[in-house]
């Protein structure tokens, strides 16, 4: 249980810098703002994060970035964080995206 709590305060680290950085943020920039290795933060993108955050860079032939990486938020996820209480909104989203299930 102790490592869900560590899971969603990761979350809620990269997405608060992503709604800080509307437009998009250089995932090593993302890194390095959350306090979170590069390791970490791909992790969470690519997995549990995924259908909340849109990938913009060049892939190779396998699909594998290389070069710049910008990392947002969709922007209906965007709106959704944005309109009211940004506390209630994140846990509905994460919730209703099925990333956390236990953040009361």
């Amino acid at each position: 249980m102790a490592k869900k709590t560590q899971d969603s305060e990761k979350i809620k680290r990269i997405i608060k810098i992503l709604l800080e950085n509307p437009d998009g943020i250089w995932l090593r920039k993302l890194s390095r703002e959350s306090k979170l290795p590069l390791s970490t933060v791909h992790y969470y993108l690519e997995g549990q994060m995924a259908n909340l955050v849109k990938n913009i860079g060049v892939r190779d032939e396998e699909g594998h970035f290389f070069g710049v990486r910008v990392i947002k938020l969709r922007d209906g996820v965007f709106n959704q964080l944005t309109n009211g209480d940004t506390d209630v909104s994140l846990r509905k989203v994460l919730k209703t995206n099925e990333i956390l299930s236990d953040l009361d």
